[in-house]
């Protein structure tokens, strides 16, 4: 199982999308929440849930007859992790996959992490790279383990050459570990 998020506000592109969700940002004739799942379905997925909120019904439209793929609305802000834990309903498989649904993460195969996710033994793994540019990314240093040392979302640590790439395999059992309320996984949930 995958779950999309796709419920933010957009706000740094609004002026370029206007009045739709990023993830419905034009690229070509598709749309980039279309790329984002015909990635997801030819690397094995078999069922995809978008988690929607700021301007839902474009999604909703759109989205609602898209085979294997399920719509978990927020009735109210809940942030990314608010989104997650209000998707468990969808999620059957032990391990599922959470990425963001305004970015794609090139050269990361799938199932090679999924792996990695299983070897590790974790409730949560998640992909890092390398940032191209010096600012708005979430900062993580990693101990000689493998395990993250620090998260620091959006914040530009000297020693912080790796940043969240917003793609993680998490276990069930870590939803139970989430509080109820509205919550950020990165900036809450994580560190």
């Amino acid at each position: 199982n995958a779950l999309v998020l796709c419920g933010g506000q957009g706000t740094r592109l609004a002026s370029v999308i206007g009045d739709r969700p990023k993830s419905l940002a034009k690229i070509k004739e598709k749309t980039f929440l279309d790329v984002l799942l015909e990635s997801l379905f030819s690397q094995g997925f078999t069922k995809a849930t978008l988690c929607v909120g700021h301007l839902k019904d474009h999604i909703k439209e759109k989205y609602q007859n898209f085979p294997n793929s399920f719509i978990s609305e927020e009735s109210m802000p809940l942030g990314t992790g608010g989104a997650v834990k209000n998707a468990d309903k969808f999620i059957k498989s032990e391990d599922f996959l959470v990425t963001n649904g305004d970015s794609i993460f090139t050269g990361l195969n799938l199932e090679e992490f999924y792996e990695f996710h299983k070897k590790q033994g974790g409730l949560i793994s998640g992909a890092l790279a390398t940032p191209r540019m010096d600012k708005d990314f979430g900062g993580v240093i990693l101990a000689k383990s493998n395990q993250i040392a620090l998260f620091a979302e959006k914040n530009n640590l000297d020693e912080a050459k790796l940043m969240n790439g917003g793609v993680y395999f998490i276990k069930q059992e870590a939803l139970r570990l989430m509080p109820e309320a509205p919550f950020s996984l990165e900036q809450d949930f994580f560190p």
